[in-house]
């Protein structure tokens, strides 16, 4: 009989020790604190936390009010600053849908650093995307090949039954 070694390991410790799954958007919302109202942009977010970006003088541990689509009002707190950003982290998590209702209001074109632009260029109709040109050189390359092979099967059939 042949014996087995194991070794249980303790998983290995990532750099990024976020609980939860950050979503790249931006998104224009208000910060209240206790005594002034702030523009600022969203620019990730997850149930626990985000990144902020503003003009706003906020310190570190300052607790301020978020107004975020679907659930209005969200309390978070600053844990980290570099220069105008600020990671937070909610007081309680928000649920999925207020995360779901920020990428929803995103703009289509915020193609800012990092955040990815929305797929969808509307034509001048606004109902279909423009196709790029290699798009419409791969359909005539494929249509040529599909000629050339009826040709040939027209021809064979006709030397076949001469």
């Amino acid at each position: 009989m042949r014996h087995l070694l194991a070794h249980i390991a303790e998983p290995a410790e990532t750099a990024d020790r976020r609980r939860m799954r950050r979503r790249t958007l931006r998104l224009d919302v208000a910060a209240r604190t206790a005594t002034a109202e702030s523009a600022v942009v969203i620019r990730d977010l997850s149930r626990t936390g985000l990144l902020i970006e503003t003009d706003a003088d906020f310190a570190l541990g300052e607790t301020f009010v978020l107004i975020l689509p679907e659930i209005g009002a969200a309390p978070a707190r600053i844990v980290r600053a570099d220069g105008k950003r600020f990671g937070c982290e909610f007081l309680s998590p928000v649920p999925a849908s207020a995360v779901s209702a920020a990428l929803l209001k995103t703009p289509y074109d915020a193609g800012d650093e990092g955040v990815p632009r929305r797929a969808v260029a509307q034509s001048a109709d606004g109902l279909y995307a423009p196709r790029p040109a290699r798009a419409f050189l791969f359909t005539a390359v494929t249509a040529l090949f599909a000629a050339a092979i009826l040709l040939a099967i027209v021809a064979l059939a006709s030397l076949t039954f001469s």
